[in-house]
């Protein structure tokens, strides 16, 4: 566990610096009436993205971690495996660029965008399967934070400058997206020289040379990789499309700014299982049964703890934050957009690790019908939900099908490999959660939003995690406390010493 924790605290203190930039801007601009309409297009855009990735990249993302062991012993191994990973997502984006031309006319009628913005779509798809397919490969190396920096946080940095830039009347709606366009493609750049910078070389690939066996499980792999990965995103990311879809980008941009909030419950998810799987892959692949136990367990815990903090944060300040907007009145329908939200990543986070289990296994071909069942599912309850209920049916339609995904993983996981995330740590996670929850929400309003956020978000804070650490219910995350605790003691003692010499002066 020590690369697990080092990489995993890193990229947790980095992500809790880019959810803080997030907040002030969800809070300080995306909420404002001037930019939520063009907030909503955003974030609608870059949900295509995301759901197009799978088919755009070829599942090179996938791929790329399933496969690399297997190429540390061949010649020029790393090399021509890191061209592979690069060219599968530039001929993915050709075949599927040249399909959407020939059907462009159906197209911008279901999506109904202009022709400028169906145009930048296309660069847009591409930057963004290369940036994050090089993201992805990174972790191979055990290598989070800095790729983290540059295709999470930086945009994080570069969004709400330009929505303040078109609130202040400097740049058009159009100028707003072609600059997001450059953003990834700066971003594809520099992830490529990071890679290099790690000692990573790209060869262009040779098929011929690789073992027939080898260049069959990864054909079989990745046309697995691109269905299941794309019911994957349907069944689990597909909200935001779905809203713009459904309704109108200023209710998606009111969706959005319920999501930026609640996706702060995303990142010890994403730091752990980034650092997690490739190791868990590896385990994996060497059949090592003692190694995986252990480490399923142990990220089970921490994703439990983790998942519980930051619900019970968001939960205790939810209502004052959406007091703090400035345009409150209208935003302040994605209250319960919010709640829905994060008790759907509450139970993600919870099971995270039965889904990339059966992935990433022998036993990947039963995670296929079950996705295309659940994606089949999400798509049901929207288009049930949310002409009923509006955004709250989108957010709902999350819950249902969150629940049922990771109820299904985590019976494929009992089945195949004996293992379940649940034990008596659970239940006293959730019983401290629920306490400290009960205690912050009893505090009285002291008439101030941001205070109120401050002592309660607090009080939350102290309780749960001192009595979690003085309970033991994470032994890692109580040594690792301890740990500090006694540097800081000795850092104060060697503080408190004489200098040489100094004594008899």
């Amino acid at each position: 566990m020590g690369v697990i924790q080092r990489q995993g605290l890193k990229y947790t203190v980095l992500n809790f610096i880019g959810l803080a930039i997030g907040t002030v801007s969800t809070l300080s601009v995306y909420s404002r009436a001037e930019v939520v309409e063009t907030y909503g297009l955003v974030q609608y855009l870059l949900s295509l993205c995301v759901l197009s990735f799978p088919l755009l990249s070829l599942s090179a993302h996938a791929v790329g971690v399933r496969f690399f062991p297997h190429f540390q012993h061949l010649p020029r191994g790393r090399e021509v495996f890191l061209g592979l990973v690069v060219l599968m997502p530039i001929v993915g984006w050709l075949v599927w660029s040249l399909l959407a031309a020939l059907w462009w006319p159906w197209l911008q009628g279901r999506m109904g965008l202009s022709d400028t913005l169906m145009w930048l779509a296309f660069p847009l798809t591409l930057f963004y399967s290369l940036s994050l397919t090089l993201t992805y490969y990174a972790s191979n190396r055990q290598r989070i934070v800095v790729p983290s920096l540059l295709f999470e946080v930086a945009l994080k940095l570069a969004l709400p400058l330009l929505m303040i830039a078109l609130w202040q009347g400097w740049l058009s709606q159009q100028a707003v997206l072609t600059l997001l366009v450059g953003h990834f493609a700066a971003v594809s750049l520099a992830l490529f020289f990071y890679l290099r910078r790690l000692g990573e070389r790209l060869t262009w690939p040779r098929w011929s040379e690789w073992p027939a066996s080898l260049r069959n499980s990864m054909l079989s792999y990745g046309a697995f990789g691109i269905a299941s990965g794309l019911a994957l995103l349907l069944a689990t990311k597909a909200d935001t499309f779905w809203v713009g879809s459904l309704t109108d980008m200023r209710r998606t941009g009111v969706y959005a700014i319920a999501l930026n909030i609640a996706v702060a419950m995303d990142i010890p998810l994403k730091g752990l299982l980034t650092v997690s799987i490739p190791i868990m892959s590896q385990h994996l692949a060497e059949d090592n049964q003692p190694a995986l136990r252990a480490l399923y367990r142990s990220v089970s815990v921490h994703l439990l703890a983790a998942g519980l903090f930051l619900f019970g944060c968001i939960a205790v300040a939810a209502d004052d934050l959406y007091r703090i907007m400035p345009n409150s009145t209208e935003v302040s329908e994605g209250k319960q957009v919010l709640f829905l939200l994060c008790t759907a990543k509450l139970i993600e986070t919870a099971m995270s690790l039965n889904g990339p289990m059966v992935y990433y296994s022998q036993y990947y071909r039963y995670s296929l019908v079950s996705l295309a069942v659940l994606a089949a599912s999400n798509a049901a309850f929207s288009l049930w939900l949310i002409p009923l209920l509006g955004i709250a049916g989108a957010a709902l339609a999350a819950l249902l099908t969150a629940l049922a995904y990771q109820a299904i993983g985590a019976v494929l996981v009992w089945l195949k490999f004996g293992l379940q995330p649940f034990s008596g740590r659970t239940l006293q996670l959730l019983s401290l959660a629920a306490a400290a929850i009960a205690l912050a929400w009893g505090i009285p309003d002291v008439g101030h939003p941001l205070v109120n956020i401050a002592v309660r978000a607090g009080v939350f804070s102290i309780v749960f995690g001192g009595l979690m650490l003085w309970l033991g219910v994470s032994p890692e995350m109580t040594d690792t406390a301890r740990a500090f605790a006694q540097r800081i003691g000795l850092l104060k003692l060697r503080r408190g010493k004489p200098a040489r010499g100094a004594k008899g002066r």
